[in-house]
This record gives structure tokens, C-alpha cells and sequence, in this order.
């Protein structure tokens, strides 16, 4: 059997499900690096950046269709190049039991991963850098603020979430769910590379991961995802439409009771588990691991070369990022 799953599987068990593993990790990273390759390319293609260089509604309209591009596309090219069916992964259905609770403290994580990235981004201002290279201005414009929401929130809770907590997910979860958990969030992480969005996006895309799983929908990641980028988009902008002063104070009113809420969630959930843990009807469980790999000897012969070295080229260019960021405060 190769890589990607194809020819005769070995017969030894725990060989077969070392080599199933290491497969599904490999059609993981085919769906990392199309879409970092197709990200790439969009970035350095002539006509793009020309495009970006244009203000207001336009400008952020060839953000949009980029965006479009780069992370919508590869979540249909992986079934071609895989052989396998994008729809075999996503559940839609409702949830299970405690599904609510479950949305509410990730997003109280999520919110403190947020707290993480402000003092990510001040250290690296303190060293001089520029932690906001490319980020989207303020606006005053309410077509702008618009389609800012469309492409920064929509378009985001529903690709992303299909390709992280739906691809991803459903290729590693049958061999662990801490280990697919866990390698969404890096996966997650390294698909920004920014280094000021690395730590925010490993702690909420594992955050988020979790409530996919636990829960057995996609509903949840997504609606967390749409409110975060959501809040996001416009405390952005409403210092364009209110004074600084009770635009601080309106932001910081919604972190705090999305952080209490967060909290509430979380002992709600933490209370009903110990008490239905021995019934075995605890709240947003997953059990569905058929094809377990045990990873405490170790993870030589388990990991995917071809996701190692996914894994090592998106460090490479987030270091660069990292690099232009300083290039971009010592030239202004």
C-alpha cells in the first residue's frame, strides 16, 4: 500500500492500520498543499497584486474572489485527486445532547485564544515588527463593511470549516481523536502563516475541532467561526461610525459576556459529564476510533513523510512572513 491508500494492504494488523494511518495523513496533506499552492500562486500572479491595490468596494472585492479561490476550490479538488467524495465527511445534522452548551464555551475559548494573539502581537511590536502586515483597515463604507462580512465571515465558517473540521477530521478521526484534534489545530494554524494568527489559530481550530467532534455536526465549528470573524469585521469598523471611547467599551461589554458565558458553559458541561459518565449517556462524546493507532511507542513509521514535509514548508513560510514584517518597519 502506498501512501495514498492505493494497492494491497499488508496483512498484519497493527502493520495495515500503521499503513492506513500514514495514508490518510498523506490525502491530508494533498489537501494542505493544494491549498497552499494555489495561494501562493494567486499572491504572486501579476494581475493580483494590481488588484489589491485598489481602494475601497473593488479592492476588497478581489479579496473576496482570491479568497474564493484559494479555499473553496481545493475543498472540491480533493475528491478528484483523492478519488474520494467531499460529502462522505460533513455532517449537517442537529447535534447531540448538550450541542449548545458545547458552541458556547468554544467560543469562550476562542475568545480567549484572542487574548493570546494581543500579546503575541505585542511582543512582536515590542522587537520591531510589524505584527499587522496585510490586515484589513477600518472602514466607513457599508458596502465595504458588506462584503467584508461575507468574505471574512461567511466565506470563511463555511470553507474552512468544511475543509479543517470536515476533510481533516473526517480522514484522521477513525485512528484517534486526540491525535485528530490536535494536528487539525496545527494544520489550522499553519494555513494562516502569520505569526501572530499561529497561537489564536491553534487554540480556537482545536477548540473548534472539538465541538465538531464531540457534537457530530459541523453546525457548531461553523457558527462559532461565523461569530467570532463576525465580531471581528465590526469592531473594526465601528469606530468609523461611533467615538473610540464607546466603541472600546462596547467591545470589551461583548468579550466579557462571552467569556462569562464561555465559563458557565464549560462547568455546565464539566458537571454533566461526571454525572452521566457512568450511565454512558455523557454529553457531545466520540467513540467512533475503529482503526486506533497507538502512539505511545512513539510516532516512527506512523507519520506521513508527505505531511512532514507540508508541515515544515508552511513553518519555512511563516518564518519568511515573520521576516518581512521586520523588512516592513525598518523600510517605513
Amino acid at each position: 500500500m502506498n501512501d495514498l491508500g492505493f494497492g494491497d494492504p499488508p496483512v498484519n494488523g497493527e502493520i495495515m492500520r500503521n499503513a492506513r494511518f500514514r495514508a490518510a495523513q498523506s490525502r491530508v496533506a494533498v489537501l494542505m498543499f493544494i491549498i497552499l499552492g494555489i495561494n501562493l500562486y494567486v499572491s504572486f500572479v501579476p494581475i493580483i497584486p494590481v488588484a489589491l491595490q485598489k481602494q475601497g468596494f473593488y479592492g476588497e472585492l478581489s479579496q473576496a474572489i482570491i479568497y474564493l479561490t484559494y479555499m473553496a476550490l481545493p475543498v472540491f479538488l480533493f475528491g478528484i485527486v483523492t478519488g474520494r467524495r467531499p460529502a462522505e465527511y460533513f455532517s449537517f445534522r442537529r447535534g447531540k445532547k448538550g450541542t449548545f452548551a458545547v458552541g458556547v464555551f468554544t467560543l469562550g475559548v476562542v475568545y480567549f485564544a484572542q487574548l493570546v494573539a494581543a500579546v503575541v502581537s505585542a511582543a512582536l511590536t515590542g522587537i520591531g515588527a510589524d505584527p499587522n502586515l496585510g490586515a484589513a483597515q477600518p472602514t466607513g463604507d457599508p458596502a465595504v463593511f458588506i462584503l467584508r462580512v461575507i468574505y471574512i465571515a461567511v466565506f470563511p465558517a463555511v470553507f474552512e470549516e468544511l475543509a479543517m473540521r470536515g476533510l481533516v477530521l473526517g480522514e484522521l478521526l477513525p485512528f484517534g481523536k486526540s491525535f485528530a484534534v490536535m494536528t487539525s489545530g496545527v494544520l489550522f494554524a499553519l494555513m494562516h502563516m502569520n505569526p501572530v494568527q499561529l497561537p489564536f489559530a491553534f487554540i480556537a481550530g482545536t477548540a473548534m475541532a472539538y465541538a465538531a467532534l464531540s457534537c457530530g455536526t459541523l453546525r457548531v465549528s461553523m457558527a462559532v467561526h461565523f461569530i467570532n470573524n463576525f465580531l471581528s469585521v465590526l469592531f473594526l469598523s465601528l469606530p468609523e461610525f461611533l467615538s473610540p471611547e464607546v466603541s472600546f467599551i462596547a467591545e470589551l461589554s461583548v468579550s466579557a459576556v462571552i467569556f462569562a458565558a464561555g465559563t458557565a458553559a464549560g462547568i455546565f458541561l464539566i458537571k454533566h459529564r461526571r454525572e452521566e459518565k457512568n450511565e454512558g449517556t455523557a454529553l457531545c462524546t466520540v467513540t467512533d476510533e475503529p482503526l486506533r493507532v497507538d502512539l505511545r511507542g512513539g510516532l516512527h513509521g506512523k507519520l506521513s513523510p508527505l505531511l512532514v514535509i507540508y508541515v515544515c514548508a508552511a513553518l519555512l513560510i511563516t518564518l519568511l512572513t515573520f521576516g518581512m514584517s521586520f523588512l516592513t518597519r525598518l523600510a517605513g
